[in-house]
């Protein structure tokens, strides 16, 4: 989808807007919106309700650009377009895989250009109940033109983590963070400022998140505008957890928090918002959470908590007092844990060829049983039609999909080593 033309009309309407706003500051708000199109259970609770609701809620506070994730429906997004368009007349949808990658911006001003980068990893097809392969995680960037300067202001949503102690994604989700450091870090070299949001399914000591942060030379909002607590040092996982250190997924708080999860606060932090200064020296005012109770409501605007944060310009000659984790130990670490993926890929090939010729085999066998009542011949033929929907399957994915996988994580594996050579 491209940017949208305004009318005359339309634009007048938009500089009336802009001209209440005679400061120098970026307000820029992220949040997983979690909308399944289904009907509950399948799909998302209170969906339409909440997306009205969320409507109502950007068209009143002064955001200048909007990053949202989990739109997976055309009519969800429609809906959004049609609310929010007298106030955000630039929008753009980052269409990709079967279901689309449910990541979309809004914004107040002008989209000169975008651009989309697809993970070469997604998860697997035959988990079906996922869903991660169908959508095709992305990371996408618009440029926006704001008072004479060019933003770049990507947003993105990485593969889910199901199981930390098994994480089979692992591969995948370290190889999706590696390539959306570099996509940063070759796009952004122009821009006067970089702002980076989204659901990462990362937490802050995560290796993924950290070779972003080093990579891309990008900085945390939330920990940049908050106190460390006294324990801050993150001696164990759960450590690193809960709503005082900026939790935004599974929340205790949140009504659509599983029960299981609402007794102890082990919230997650894995929605970020995370900037640098380019041409222009950008000074981070404040990092807050934000949309998290429908205001006199019971209910949540989403299963996760949203993140804000406001920016200002500076003209004064930049000051670099940060600095970053090394790369090499970083890369290390990930080529480890890629190479890993891919010797799992070698086994599963083998599995799902034997799974196949085992099918085969199956299927043989049962067209010699030709002397059956007709109750049990249509039985066989549902057996037979099963049977060879799944020797077709394991065949195509043990040719196909997992070398696609392996050669992946190879480019992967690859482009890490190149950096540890230089």
């Amino acid at each position: 989808m491209e940017p949208q033309l305004l009318s005359q009309n339309e634009n007048s309407d938009r500089d009336s807007y802009s001209d209440m706003d005679d400061s120098n500051e970026f307000r820029v708000v992220t949040l997983n919106v979690w909308c399944l199109p289904q009907p509950w259970p399948i799909g998302s609770k209170d969906r339409r309700y909440r997306l009205q609701k969320l409507s109502d809620h950007f068209n009143i506070e002064p955001y200048d650009v909007i990053g949202l994730q989990e739109i997976w429906g055309a009519e969800d997004y429609n809906f959004l377009v049609e609310k929010l368009s007298d106030v955000y007349p630039y929008h753009h949808y980052f269409h990709s895989g079967w279901t689309g990658s449910g990541v979309c911006v809004f914004s107040r001003h002008k989209i000169v250009s975008t651009l989309t980068h697809r993970y070469s990893l997604n998860g697997f097809a035959h988990h079906i109940h996922r869903g991660d392969w169908f959508g095709g995680k992305i990371i996408g960037m618009v440029e926006l033109e704001y008072k004479e300067k060019r933003i770049n202001f990507y947003t993105t949503h990485l593969h889910a983590e199901y199981d930390r102690e098994n994480d089979l994604y692992l591969p995948h989700r370290t190889s999706q963070a590696f390539e959306l450091s570099q996509f940063v870090r070759h796009t952004c070299s122009g821009a006067d400022m970089t702002v980076v949001c989204g659901d990462f399914n990362l937490e802050p000591e995560d290796l993924g998140f950290r070779i972003i942060l080093s990579q891309a030379k990008l900085r945390d909002a939330w920990r940049m505008s908050h106190e460390p607590l006294p324990d801050d040092e993150c001696h164990s996982l759960t450590s690193c957890r809960g709503i005082p250190k900026g939790g935004t997924c599974d929340r205790p708080d949140n009504c659509y928090t599983s029960l299981l999860l609402r007794d102890k606060d082990e919230s997650k932090r894995i929605d970020y918002i995370l900037f640098k200064s380019g041409k222009t020296n950008v000074t981070l005012e404040e990092c807050e959470i934000t949309l998290n109770k429908i205001p006199s409501e019971t209910i949540n605007y989403s299963d996760h908590v949203g993140l804000h944060a406001r920016f200002t310009f500076k003209e004064e000659i930049r000051q670099q007092s940060i600095s970053w984790e090394p790369n090499r130990p970083l890369l290390i670490e990930a080529i480890g844990i890629v190479a890993g993926g891919q010797r799992r890929a070698r086994k599963d090939r083998m599995i799902f060829g034997f799974a196949a010729l085992l099918l085969v085999l199956l299927l043989l066998i049962t067209l010699l049983l030709d002397d059956l009542s007709w109750y049990l011949s249509i039985v066989f033929a549902f057996v037979k039609f099963g049977i060879t929907v799944a020797a077709v399957f394991c065949a195509w994915h043990g040719v196909i999909g997992l070398t696609l996988e392996r050669k992946a994580l190879k480019a992967s594996k690859q482009s890490m080593e190149q950096q540890l050579n230089d």
